[in-house]
């Protein structure tokens, strides 16, 4: 039997496993401190619905790599560097689909309209409707805060209603023509906003999660306040500054 790989290297099952579980495991966990810390910090990555993505791509992952590699290794089989280099290309090609889908995902922007935020992807707007173009990019590893402000012309808002409740266009949250400064819409901003303290009082699960964020901070709750933001899959909290309301922290806590 001829075989493709020099015969002082030739290993057992038992010996493949565990090397290429390591090399499938480093890889993932350098994506996931990506995916984790730079593209959906804080938690953004729970209301983004990364959870289940992650989990699937470990999976989906750790079979294909480290299981299938060592269940189709036989020492001296011919042709055997060729079906490993084919398993290898195609764990890299799912980790690469499954990154792209995720880059795709990822908050840019974290928009205030009325009374609550919206964590807002890329692929989700239409940038060239931006009159402010430096309004564009994502400000290194956190989404870019905009306050979208509603119509103060009367027929400018009824055009708006009109566009999205009855024609289904999305809301001035995901137009980015009615987007301007975050800075510009603090006032409003300051009057939706409810005090942190008051959640904090409360006798429930969300309370108690509240609490031991507290227990963390180096100031006290009626130093913040609290709006909901709304992500892909589910509602957050966004925790902003009393005093500027500029936000501190997002958390994955059900804000209603």
């Amino acid at each position: 039997m001829h075989s493709d790989i020099a015969p002082d290297f030739l290993m057992t099952r038992a010996q493949l496993f565990p090397l290429r579980f390591a090399a499938t495991a480093s890889v993932l966990v350098l994506a996931f401190v990506m995916i984790r810390l730079l593209w959906f910090p804080a938690g953004y990555f729970q209301i983004s619905g990364m959870t289940k993505l992650v989990l699937i791509l470990v999976i989906v992952n750790l079979i294909i790599g480290p299981g299938l590699s060592t269940l189709v290794y036989k020492p001296g089989k011919k042709g055997m560097t060729f079906d490993l280099i084919v398993l290898a290309c195609i764990e890299i090609g799912i980790l690469a689909w499954a990154m792209h889908a995720m880059l795709e995902r990822r908050p840019a922007f974290a928009v205030f309209a009325v009374d609550r935020f919206k964590a807002v992807a890329m692929s989700e707007v239409d940038l060239s409707q931006l009159l402010n173009r430096q309004l564009a990019n994502r400000p290194g590893h956190t989404p870019r805060l905009i306050y979208a402000e509603l119509p103060t012309d009367v027929d400018a808002m009824n055009l708006l209603i009109d566009e999205t409740v009855f024609l289904g266009m999305p809301d001035i949250d995901r137009r980015p023509k009615f987007w301007t400064h975050y800075a510009e819409g603090i006032p409003v901003l300051k009057t939706a906003a409810k005090p942190l303290s008051e959640l904090a009082a409360a006798d429930d699960a969300r309370a108690q999660r509240v609490r031991r964020w507290l227990a963390r901070q180096a100031l006290s709750a009626e130093d913040y306040l609290y709006l909901p933001i709304r992500g892909r899959v589910k509602d957050g909290m966004i925790i902003l500054h009393a005093d500027i309301a500029y936000p501190v922290d997002v958390l994955a806590i059900d804000p209603w």
